[in-house]
């Protein structure tokens, strides 16, 4: 079953440690809900990777490559792992901001951000996953 929504996990290409041990993870200020994954609504027709790489140029200004899907830690979205080549603009930068009107700011954090609406659990569980990949396992 396709997801309804999808979020991505960005990580730099030539760093892709989790965001817990080291390594820097990308998020988007959302105006009212704060600091968060970037992601949306998958459309109609539109596959989940489709999806993840309209929402990362919408949110972020770029497209990066996908690694690999969470799909059991949402009932109703995929989390995507996607790296991203740090040398690149805009990933090259430590903060910007994009014209989007649901993004405020895109920064790079090296530990988990101040979350003011979501659970900063749910960056720890999904390092878990991504440390397991990093891993082989």
């Amino acid at each position: 079953m396709n997801p309804t929504f999808v979020l991505a996990y960005v990580v730099e290409s030539s760093n892709r440690k989790s965001v817990i041990h080291e390594g820097n993870i990308l998020m988007v200020r959302h105006p009212d809900r704060g600091w968060e994954f970037p992601g949306g609504h998958v459309e109609e027709g539109e596959t989940p990777e489709a999806a993840l790489m309209r929402e990362l140029q919408e949110e972020v200004g770029g497209k990066g490559t996908l690694i690999a899907w969470n799909t059991d830690y949402y009932p109703d979205g995929w989390v995507g792992l996607v790296s991203v080549d740090s040398e690149q603009v805009p990933f090259d930068q430590h903060f910007w901001t994009v014209d989007d009107k649901v993004v405020s700011e895109v920064r790079w954090f090296d530990e988990v951000p101040p979350f003011t609406h979501w659970d900063a659990q749910e960056v720890r569980d999904l390092s878990v996953w991504v440390d397991s990949i990093e891993l082989g396992h």
